[in-house]
This record gives C-alpha cells, sequence and structure tokens, in this order.
C-alpha cells in the first residue's frame, strides 16, 4: 500500500510530495514549462494502450499550446512525477483542470507501463482529489474507458458509482470534500 510521505501546498511551486511504490520512492511536484520535453518523452515511452486510456485516442505528445495551459495556476493545476533518485525521467503526469461546469475539475492520469499496478496510480488520484479544493472544486470528473478497472476502481473507492454503460467511455464523477 503506498504510503504519502509528505503533503504539499498547490499554490506552492516548489513543493514535492512523495510516495513509496513496491519499494520505490517517488517524488510528485508541480510541473512548469521546462518539463514539456520530458512529458512528451513519458508519452512517447508509454504504450498506445496507456495513451488511449488516458486519451481516449493514441496521442503520441502534446502541443506545447496545451500543456501551457495545462500549467496555468488560474485554470488548472499540473503535477509530474519521477523516481527519487532520477528526476529527469518522469514516470507520470497527473491534472485537475477546471470545466465549464461551475465548481468540477477533469482529471487526467497517465502513467508509464512498467509504473502501473504498483499503487502510483491510487495514490496521485487521492493527491488530485485532496488538492482539487485548493482549485475551487466541488467534484471531480474523469472520463474513462469503459473496460478501465484500475480507473474505475479507484474512482470507485473515492465515492463515484459506476453508471450504466451505453459506449466505450463512461464519466465518472466523485465529491470533492
Amino acid at each position: 500500500m503506498p504510503t504519502p510521505l509528505t503533503a504539499a501546498a498547490p499554490q506552492q511551486a516548489t513543493a514535492a510530495t512523495g510516495f513509496i511504490h513496491a519499494g520505490t520512492q517517488t517524488v510528485t511536484r508541480p510541473a512548469t514549462l521546462d518539463d514539456f520535453d520530458g512529458v512528451n518523452a513519458l508519452h512517447e515511452r508509454c504504450s498506445l494502450q496507456t495513451r488511449f486510456a488516458r486519451y481516449q485516442a493514441a496521442r503520441r505528445s502534446l502541443r506545447l499550446a496545451e500543456f501551457q495551459h495545462l500549467t496555468r495556476p488560474n485554470s488548472s493545476l499540473t503535477w509530474v512525477t519521477y523516481p527519487k533518485d532520477d528526476p529527469h525521467e518522469l514516470v507520470a503526469t497527473t491534472n485537475l483542470v477546471r470545466t465549464t461546469e461551475a465548481g468540477a475539475a477533469e482529471l487526467g492520469i497517465m502513467i508509464e507501463d512498467p509504473w502501473q499496478g504498483r499503487g502510483l496510480g491510487t495514490s496521485l488520484v487521492q493527491y488530485a482529489h485532496a488538492q482539487a479544493r485548493a482549485l475551487g472544486c466541488s467534484s471531480m470528473v474523469a472520463m474513462t474507458g469503459s473496460g478501465n478497472v484500475r480507473m474505475l476502481k479507484i474512482m470507485g473507492a473515492l465515492g463515484a458509482t459506476r453508471p450504466a454503460v451505453h459506449s466505450s467511455t463512461v464519466d465518472l464523477t466523485v465529491p470533492v470534500d
């Protein structure tokens, strides 16, 4: 089970949070524009299945304008995660983006394939959920594939109910306490 090591306030641009996953310590910190190349390198290393789970499309990279939006604190909170001993090797990216629905933020998470199934996703989603209040949100929404068992389980643990499946994707909503 992942163990949180510290908590970080989202408004602190240099704050970091650590987790231990299967014996490996990771660091999660707010993303900056300097992370653009590292995030795209992460995309390149991820399998088609992983990228499809994240975007519902086979995207290979983000455009700079998209990443600028994700790192703009007034509309988004974005974090990057790396092994403690290798800060240049990003293994995950997580973000919350304000939506047009009042009080809602959309969750996005992508974890490099070898890091999946180790509890990192659970820790990152729980962390994002806790930080959603700082973004002024009353709910967190995730769109995922109807067969994405891991995300369905993670969001279910936070209180999302699985809606009736009528397509290949589902929208899951959890309240922000």
